[in-house]
């Protein structure tokens, strides 16, 4: 299976297993527990999975000062935009929220064009103009939800989705791309962890604390497949293939929480809301591109047995790395 088929595959779990998160964050929010409290939950609780993965490979921790930096970067990018994510869930149903944070593969497509000097094409300006006009309808203001609490909503599903695009297309283009995939991961939501306990205490002043069984099972799953699993298949993804196909992938993420928002939480579907999720799926197979389709559907068709052999390439390159990313250490202490 080639690197390129591999990355589809891996873009695809992520973007599946990400728009899961509605599943696990709603109940634990229902309790009343904070959001931001839920944030580092699931951040720590990801990143325990992470570490003892870690711990098992046996894996050098030791970062270069640079390194540490990126990866910070990286962090702030991803709490931030993990804010105002979750947030957004008390403006808008969990199904709309997340298909609204699907606008990242345009914002990542606009940030490519302004700070990448990548050339628009027609096709390119057309499904951005679908997308928007997808989130309009998917906004609920032809429902009668156009109030300033729906507007509010709207603006922090956008804004998650453009803090999320960042991360998507600076990622690739910094020199940590080469840093061991599960220990790069680890870093991101350790450090994102740590900004967030200190948001949640500067504007709450406590961490609310886990004080049922529900609670505990919800955020460990929470921190173990719409974090772990979810990121480090990400991570994998954007070495394989550009920032662009793999955020166009993540259609699976609105399709994901759409059905979770059906199945399970019981969301009603309008007609509007129908009409924008159609608009914003034609909007990024129009960026994928019509000759890629074909791609798309084997990544999606491949076998349990293909994500193991994917996993195992993965972590052959890993035991590899201590040798590598010692002469990279080297390198970077000279360099600053």
């Amino acid at each position: 299976m080639s690197a390129t088929i591999k990355g589809f595959l891996n873009a695809s779990i992520s973007g599946i297993t990400f728009g899961l998160i509605p599943l696990f964050a709603i109940p634990v929010l229902s309790t009343g527990m904070h959001s931001t409290s839920v944030l580092i939950y699931r951040y720590a609780f990801g990143c325990l999975a992470m570490l003892g993965m870690l711990m098992f490979h046996r894996t050098r921790m030791w970062l270069a000062f640079g390194d540490f930096l990126r990866i910070l970067f990286l962090s702030l990018m991803y709490s931030a935009s993990s804010i105002t994510l979750i947030e957004g869930y008390n403006y808008m149903a969990s199904g709309i929220a997340t298909t609204l944070l699907f606008s990242y593969p345009v914002w990542t497509c606009l940030l490519s064009v302004v700070f990448l000097h990548e050339q628009l094409s027609a096709t390119t300006a057309i499904s951005i103009a679908i997308a928007v006009a997808g989130v309009f309808f998917l906004s609920g203001i032809l429902d009668g939800g156009g109030s300033m609490k729906g507007v509010t909503g709207l603006f922090l599903l956008l804004a998650s989705g453009f803090l999320y695009a960042v991360y998507m297309v600076t990622f690739p283009r910094m020199r940590i791309r080469k840093m061991p995939s599960l220990k790069l991961t680890f870093y991101i939501f350790f450090f994102a962890m740590l900004i967030l306990t200190l948001y949640g205490t500067f504007t709450m002043g406590h961490i609310d604390i886990i004080e049922t069984h529900s609670q505990l099972l919800h955020l460990f799953l929470l921190g173990l497949i719409p974090t772990a699993i979810s990121n480090i298949t990400l991570i994998i993804s954007l070495k394989q293939i550009s920032s662009t196909m793999a955020a166009v992938l993540g259609v699976f993420e609105p399709l994901t929480a759409m059905c979770v928002g059906i199945l399970i939480f019981g969301e009603p579907i309008t007609f509007p809301i129908v009409i924008g999720f159609v608009l914003i799926i034609v909007a990024v197979m129009l960026i994928f591109g019509p000759k890629n389709l074909p791609k798309l559907g084997k990544a999606v068709g491949e076998t349990v047995k293909s994500v193991r052999e994917g996993m195992e390439s993965e972590n052959k390159e890993e035991a590899k790395e201590p040798e590598a990313e010692l002469v990279e250490d080297e390198e970077s202490k000279k360099s600053e």
